[in-house]
């Protein structure tokens, strides 16, 4: 449609995981080991190539908000007539509220897939990490949930009819968890 992340800078790792072949990649990436105690120095580049790369360090606030998302998908896992119980992660700016919601994303399609087997996980879509560009509208933000799993959107679609494209294949991608992430870059 034109606004919001696809003005993103294409080197924005946040950016690139808001589709699902972006998404994908960024759980296949191995997540980097810090060196061994006994191993030889690294040079400065591979230092700062380490330390650019997306490293969660496991903090009380990321396994407390882990431990609370596990629960609430347990709780909603059997709602099928009211809206599922959700969670908001606030916090001052560079604060880590998406790496912490990426970590969560990241583990939620791991085991997902590790529950499902090598033939049914390619079937699924357990996660969906949708970035909200700022000044979105109702229909900006329907046109983002589609993106992410490259439902086609025209500009003559209204709001009603992305949503129910995008409600109809994300039930039948079996998507579990749905990560939201209000960005304010302008």
């Amino acid at each position: 449609m034109g606004t919001g992340p696809a003005d993103a800078p294409e080197d924005d790792w946040a950016y690139s995981c808001s589709t699902w072949d972006g998404f994908q990649q960024f759980v296949d990436t191995p997540v980097p080991a810090p060196p061994a105690p006994d191993a030889p120095p690294r040079s400065v580049e591979d230092k700062l190539a380490y330390h650019s790369r997306f490293v969660t360090v496991q903090t009380p606030a990321i396994d407390k908000v882990s431990r609370t998302v596990r629960t609430l998908m347990v709780l909603g896992r059997h709602q099928d007539t009211t809206a599922r119980p959700s969670l908001i992660v606030t916090g001052a700016a560079a604060c880590g509220k998406t790496t912490a919601i990426l970590h969560i994303g990241r583990a939620c399609h791991l085991a997902t897939h590790a529950r499902a087997g090598a033939d049914a996980s390619r079937q699924t879509v357990p996660v969906a990490y949708i970035l909200v560009p700022p000044g979105a509208t109702a229909k900006t933000l329907a046109a983002e949930f589609a993106r992410y799993l490259g439902i086609p959107v025209t500009s003559r679609m209204t709001q009603a009819q992305i949503t129910t494209a995008v409600c109809h294949t994300y039930a039948a991608a079996r998507v579990r968890l749905v990560l939201i992430d209000f960005t304010d870059r302008g």
